[in-house]
């Protein structure tokens, strides 16, 4: 059994993304998030190693993350999972770190909400 450096919490989640050696964003959907990283499902999966910058909305904030990483897994389209990869963050300051910590305070909040109603 794999043990994982940093919980990951689901936080289904549009955000931008964009390769290195790209010009525009595209959209992706984030599958889980943790302070190492992210699993960003997107089709066609770039392969091992490319390097993307993800722009993360902050929801209640007027702030946006813009995040470099490195790809570290791949998963192909499979039967009921999409096609995606895991990417590994660049170090987080302390401030990201706080921003990360504020989208997952604020997912865990509306589904809190979602189940008492």
């Amino acid at each position: 059994m794999k043990l994982r450096r940093f919980l990951r919490v689901p936080l289904p989640l549009r955000v931008n993304y964009k390769l290195e050696d790209q010009e525009e964003f595209q959209k992706g959907i984030i599958e889980d998030l943790s302070w190492g990283g992210v699993f960003l499902q997107i089709d066609p999966p770039p392969s091992l190693g490319t390097r993307l910058i993800i722009q993360i909305p902050i929801p209640e904030q007027a702030v946006q993350l813009e995040l470099w990483g490195t790809v570290v897994r791949v998963r192909e389209k499979e039967v009921g999972k999409p096609a995606g990869v895991g990417v590994e963050f660049d170090e987080l300051d302390h401030e990201s770190r706080g921003h990360i910590q504020s989208l997952v305070t604020y997912w865990v909040r509306s589904l809190l909400q979602k189940i008492r109603k």
